[in-house]
């Protein structure tokens, strides 16, 4: 399978150093799921779990329709949220090709490069470092 060896795996994304430098620990476990076709999971667990981190890469049409499925989100939570409301899913400037944040269900950083889609459940900082080993 063509596509399948073009699937990043998500835990090598990110180093120890990136993770320590920003969490402020050491991650005390990585667990990289076994990958799908277009798909890779990574859980890096903290001893301070509120410090954890879901990591996930989607390729090809999948990561696609997420993409369409977010924008079509951010539109609508943007015409829908009130003066004082934050929306559920909004645009996130400055991060690949287009990026979001959604805060409720699955919630974290969406960031979209080209054919590829990368989910991360905590801070932009870490999304940023994976961002950039990302292939084009």
């Amino acid at each position: 399978m063509l596509l399948a060896a073009a699937v990043v795996k998500a835990c090598a994304l990110l180093t120890a150093a990136d993770l320590t430098s920003v969490q402020g620990e050491k991650p005390a476990k990585v667990r990289q799921s076994t990958p799908q076709h277009d798909s890779s999971r990574c859980f890096i667990a903290f001893a301070t779990a509120a410090k954890s981190i879901s990591l996930e890469v989607t390729r090809g049409p999948r990561a696609a329709q997420l993409a369409d499925r977010m924008r079509e989100a951010a539109e609508v939570e943007g015409e829908e949220a009130g003066e004082h409301e934050e929306p559920a899913v909004e645009r996130v400037p400055g991060l690949g090709d287009e990026a979001w944040w959604a805060g409720a269900g699955p919630g974290g950083l969406y960031v979209r490069r080209g054919e590829t889609l990368l989910r991360l459940a905590i801070g932009a900082e870490e999304a940023s470092k994976a961002l950039a080993r990302l292939p084009k």
